[in-house]
């Protein structure tokens, strides 16, 4: 093969590959600067469909122009060597899949600054109207300056102004862990996937594990309907609570449950690590005294150390898993789909509590008055508009029958 493409890029060393590319270091010899150069795996050089879904990503990554996305130079076919091929922006430095395998997991500083660039280049995007589709740790890049950019809209799809459907209904793109539940199933998507990516990528760099440990799309879209992940301040006590909230939020299993936009979620993740709880997050005294233990064994998360018979230990980035590998998986049924699963615990909760514990303080003061030969039990009416009253009404009566 040669190793010049379109008479103007000498190709050096590989930087990765994939099913429907390889990535190369190269030298444009016209401007005399290093690029990246991306080329069509040769096998699928006759597929038209795979033909125009490469040209659709050079389009669509070539509008956006932005400090925290990689910029697209060129894109064309080379007619010596019959490949099509993409230029990049070459960025010097280390993937967060390459951070991930060296360091495991990072403290909360250093995922903010990661999530924050690829938060503000999500945001240009959506509003280019370009959904990512394939938000992963691979596909953030830091510089060695420090600078934060989203690269690969490897499988990017217009949201306004396309006819074709070249992602058919059904088919799997992007890499499995990070797929939020609607697209996994094969349903259309838009800018909530790359919230949902970004929010389990967020969970991985300060985890140093992914939220489920799921061997197939399968397992992943049944433990994504039954159970939350467990939660970052559980796993970590370096998250603080707040923060734990933020990401759990970008981690709901229907679109509308997560955040409005890419700067809504930027927003929030700071505020978290500052303490401050995403709105709606925040528990009444009421449903904290239910706690999380009030959770059915159906929602409740299983334990690391139970999950079949594997103990999780922190895991680093997954690589791309071919679509090949994994059936689609049938859209969810819209009651299933509208009805996350619960941690349990609320207000309407509370009602029961305080009618079971009247029972038992009537009991109570029976029997009290039974043993001390006493021959009637004074009873008043427990009202009150808020818990607390309600408690102090029952202290009474209690105090009141058992002098």
């Amino acid at each position: 093969m040669t190793n010049l493409i379109a008479g103007r890029y000498e190709l050096g060393e590989r930087l990765g590959h994939g099913g429907m590319s390889t990535v190369q270091l190269a030298v444009d010899r016209r401007l005399e600067r290093e690029v990246a150069v991306k080329l069509l795996a040769e096998h699928l050089a006759d597929d038209s469909q795979f033909i125009s879904r490469f040209r659709r990503e050079a389009l669509s990554a070539a509008r956006l122009v932005h400090p925290n996305i990689v910029q697209v130079f060129d894109f064309g076919l080379d007619e010596a060597s019959g490949r099509h091929y993409i230029v990049m922006e070459y960025v010097h430095g280390r993937s967060g899949a390459e951070i991930l395998r060296e360091e495991t997991r990072l403290g909360v500083a250093d995922t903010l600054e990661l999530v924050d660039g690829a938060c503000r280049g999500l945001a240009h995007a959506h509003r280019m109207g370009v959904v990512h589709r394939d938000v992963k740790p691979g596909n953030i890049m830091r510089s060695d300056d420090g600078a934060v950019k989203l690269a690969d809209f490897g499988i990017a799809k217009a949201m306004v102004g396309q006819t074709s459907q070249i992602t058919q209904a059904g088919s799997v793109l992007g890499t499995a862990a990070y797929l939020a539940p609607e697209q996994a199933s094969g349903a259309e998507v838009g800018p909530p996937a790359d919230l949902y990516g970004l929010g389990v990528v967020t969970y991985q760099l300060l985890a140093g594990r992914l939220p489920y440990d799921a061997n197939s799309l399968t397992e992943l879209a049944l433990m994504q309907q039954r159970e939350y992940p467990i939660r970052l301040d559980e796993v970590t006590s370096e998250v603080p609570p707040a923060l734990a909230s933020a990401v759990e939020k970008a981690l709901a299993l229907a679109p509308d449950d997560r955040y409005a936009s890419a700067d809504a979620m930027r927003a929030a993740l700071h505020d978290g690590a500052r303490g401050i709880a995403p709105a709606g997050a925040d528990a009444t005294a009421a449903t904290a005294l239910l706690g999380r233990d009030e959770r059915t064994e159906a929602t409740r998360p299983i334990p690391s150390s139970q999950r079949g018979g594997r103990r999780l230990e922190p895991i680093p980035a997954h690589g791309p898993v071919a679509p090949a590998e994994y059936e689609p998986i049938p859209a969810m049924p819209p009651s299933r789909r509208d009805a996350p699963p619960q941690r349990g615990g609320g207000a309407g909760k509370i009602v029961p509590v305080v009618l079971i514990a009247a029972v038992i303080v009537v009991a109570l003061a029976f029997a009290i008055g039974n043993m001390q030969g006493s021959p009637s039990v004074e009873l008043s009416p427990v009202d009150g508009d808020t818990t607390t009253e309600i408690v102090e009404q029952m202290n009474g009566l209690i105090d009141d029958n058992t002098k």
